[in-house]
Parts: structure tokens; C-alpha cells; sequence
């Protein structure tokens, strides 16, 4: 039996900033609670770059739902069995960006919705419920911010722009509000409002809830 703690961290594309300081904070509180720490990260997140994965990012996300949906299982499959299963086996926390939410959010704003029970299958599968070694989150720590934010930071700024517009920024929040229950999961507020700090205090007092 897993000793570790498995600990996904979640957002809206547009969130990444936040997503990313909710993790750095939280690893370092960690650390300097004397825990050890391990990351990892969905393969279209920019963390797995820093995290020295480069090689999981050669892929034209956006392009195809569909094959970004299994390829990204399948690299779930190989980050869960190699990074995250022996870290928890060595009662370690394992803080990991976005996961398996992230994949079924973008099929779900995709429009791939009428077999989403199939996909939900997929992505168990991706988790090890085949070989009987499944990991499921001990937490996951939703990092939201509006869909008006989210839009402003990708579409004006970043200039990358989504054919469905403020709508998909929109659907996908309300997704991830409805779905992070089913992930041991909890609601953090991180609008333009609130400062940084407390956002980040308040992601690792959920964690501290667990350990």
C-alpha cells in the first residue's frame, strides 16, 4: 500500500500563471515543513518543460482533440508508473500540474461528449485500473479564475485564440466546477482580486488537511 500523498493542482486555460505559483508555493512550504517533494505535470503544460520533460512536448497540441485525448493517457501512463507510483511508494508528495481533468475538459469542450463514459474508461485505464495499481488523487486543488480573466490573458495577450471565444473559456470553468468533486477536489478563489499570497495559503491549507 502507497504511503505518499498524490496531489494534482488544476486550472482553466488562462490559469497557468496561477496554477504554476499555487505549485512553487507549495513545494517550497512543503520542503520547509521537512517533507520530500516530486513533480510532475500533464504533457501540454509548460511545467513539464522546466521539470526537464522536454521530450513529452513534441506534439501539436490544439490540432486534433482526439489524438491530443490519447496522447495524452498515454504519457500519463509512463509519468504515473515511473515518476508518481515509486514517489509515493517512498512516502513522498507528489505535486503534480493538471492531469487527468485537463484531458477530459478539453475533449469536453471539443464537443466530444456523446461517449464521455468512454473516455472516463480511457483515462482510468491511463491510471493503471487494467494492471490493478490505478493512483487517484489524495487531493485536487481547482486554482479558478473567471473565464473573462482566463480569455483576456490568451486571447489579447498571448494572441492565441480559440474558435469558440469567451464561450469556450466559459464551458470549461463550469466543467471543472462540476467535475472536481469526483477528484477528491477543492475550490480555490485566485481572481485578479485577491492577492497571490492568499491564494496560496489557502491551496496549502487543503493540503495540510491530508497529510
Amino acid at each position: 500500500m502507497r504511503k505518499g500523498k498524490f496531489i494534482v493542482v488544476e486550472g482553466i486555460s488562462g490559469s497557468g500563471q496561477q496554477v504554476k505559483a499555487a505549485i512553487v508555493a507549495l513545494h517550497k512550504a512543503l520542503v520547509e515543513l521537512k517533507y520530500d517533494v516530486v513533480e510532475c505535470a500533464n504533457p501540454d503544460s509548460g511545467r513539464v518543460q522546466e521539470l526537464g520533460m522536454a521530450s513529452m512536448i513534441n506534439w501539436p497540441f490544439g490540432k486534433n482533440a482526439r489524438a491530443d485525448f490519447i496522447f495524452e493517457g498515454a504519457v500519463r501512463t509512463e509519468v504515473f508508473k515511473n515518476i508518481v507510483s515509486p514517489a509515493l511508494e517512498q512516502d513522498k508528495i507528489v505535486l503534480c500540474k493538471q492531469s487527468s481533468i485537463s484531458s477530459l475538459a478539453n475533449a469536453w469542450v471539443s464537443g466530444y461528449t456523446k461517449h464521455f463514459d468512454v473516455l472516463r474508461h480511457l483515462d482510468k485505464i491511463s491510471r493503471g485500473f487494467l494492471f490493478e495499481d490505478e493512483i487517484f488523487p489524495d487531493l485536487t486543488i481547482f486554482i479558478d479564475i473567471p473565464a473573462e480573466e482566463a480569455f483576456e490573458r490568451i486571447e489579447d495577450v498571448l494572441e492565441i485564440h480559440h474558435e469558440g471565444g469567451l464561450e469556450y473559456y466559459q464551458k470549461m470553468r463550469e466543467f471543472y466546477l462540476k467535475e472536481i468533486s469526483r477528484w477528491h477536489g477543492a475550490r480555490v478563489d485566485a481572481s485578479a482580486g485577491r492577492n497571490p499570497d492568499d491564494v496560496n495559503a489557502d491551496a496549502l491549507a487543503l493540503v495540510k488537511k491530508i497529510l
